[in-house]
């Protein structure tokens, strides 16, 4: 195949209509996305001869590299130009994108038998029999996912949503609360701890909500109502981003925590961080984080057991100390006039 460009972009652009079975594309098409794709490329105006053209389409059936079986089909006065052979294409693969392509293909069998994933199925078998792409019978993946959690079959409903944009109607019922009905604009799923969670547009609060999937009881399309797009947030990461899990608590602020180690317990969250933000200290065994404390924070410290200690904020270390009190009363560990942990 030609090395120039320029040349080169216009076989793209040819190869891309000629394989489109959909569409007749006539001499003056071809020529037509010929100019427009070089001059996207370039971000200048492009001009294609039709000379040119019709030189190109000769170029890709004689070439040793390309072969391309190009057909012109009478149509009336005019013909159209398309390959003879449905799913051809002149760019192959190389043999390393081939073995790229396996591996890729034997990581995405991992995923098969997920509710959310039924598709993959179909997507593996058609670049098994377009590319000769063989799958390992040996898994060697694992993903960390729970095939039975409940609300993970909406999942691919959700999705569709937020691709083609559709304002849905959501009933929820919130753990100990009565369900109720939300008009929802869906822009991001995020999993956390093995729970999926959608974020998106409340008209209703007019803010960014945040559903837990297990808790949707009910989702339907809104007909003849206008998509919100997303105006309040530049990234659906950015969201979360001074957050550990899900939870934005009202009017919560970011903060520095101090958290004091085990030595041996430090080994472990030193190489493993909680969040993005953290920073260790070797010499104290301590990490600082800077985020909005919230129910994910606290249930992450409490892991942690008697291996950890907070040093900072001083609401947050009262509050672990709070719940830790609590758990001793369950096991009626304060009574007889002990005092609680200090």
């Amino acid at each position: 195949m030609a090395t120039n460009k320029n040349a080169r972009l216009r076989y793209e652009a040819l190869d891309k209509c000629l394989s489109n079975f959909s569409r007749k594309f006539y001499i003056e098409d071809l020529q037509k996305v010929c100019c427009d794709y070089l001059s996207k490329e370039f971000s200048m105006d492009m001009n294609v001869s039709r000379r040119q053209i019709y030189a190109d389409l000769k170029e890709m059936e004689v070439s040793p590299t390309m072969h391309a079986p190009i057909k012109a089909y009478q149509d009336g006065q005019r013909k159209y130009y398309r390959y003879s052979q449905k799913g051809f294409s002149i760019f192959d693969l190389t043999d390393e994108e081939l073995t790229g392509l396996e591996a890729t293909v034997n990581m995405l069998s991992s995923f098969r038998g997920m509710p959310q994933f039924d598709w993959m199925t179909d997507i593996i078998r058609k670049l098994k029999k377009k590319y000769k792409v063989s799958e390992s019978q040996r898994n060697i993946l694992s993903f960390d996912s729970n095939v039975d959690l409940r609300g993970i079959d909406r999942f691919k409903e959700l999705f569709n949503y937020i691709m083609s944009q559709q304002p849905i109607l959501i009933t929820y019922e919130p753990f100990g609360k009565e369900p109720f009905n939300a008009e929802f604009h869906p822009y991001f799923l995020k999993q956390y701890n093995n729970r999926w969670f959608i974020l998106g547009f409340n008209p209703e609060y007019k803010d960014i909500s945040v559903f837990a999937l297990d808790r949707i009881k009910n989702v339907k399309s809104i007909k003849n109502v206008k998509f919100i797009a997303d105006t309040i947030i530049d990234d659906p990461f950015d969201y979360f981003f001074d957050v550990i899990g899900t939870t934005i608590p009202n009017h919560g602020e970011v903060e520095r925590v101090v958290l004091k180690f085990a030595p041996k317990r430090y080994q472990y969250v030193s190489t493993k961080p909680i969040h993005h933000t953290q920073k260790n200290d070797d010499l104290s065994h301590t990490i600082t984080i800077e985020v909005i404390p919230n129910k994910e924070l606290e249930a992450i410290i409490l892991g942690f057991g008697k291996d950890v200690k907070v040093l900072e904020p001083q609401h947050l270390r009262d509050e672990i100390m709070e719940i830790v009190k609590e758990s001793c009363n369950n096991y009626g560990l304060l009574k007889n006039g002990c005092k609680s942990p200090q």
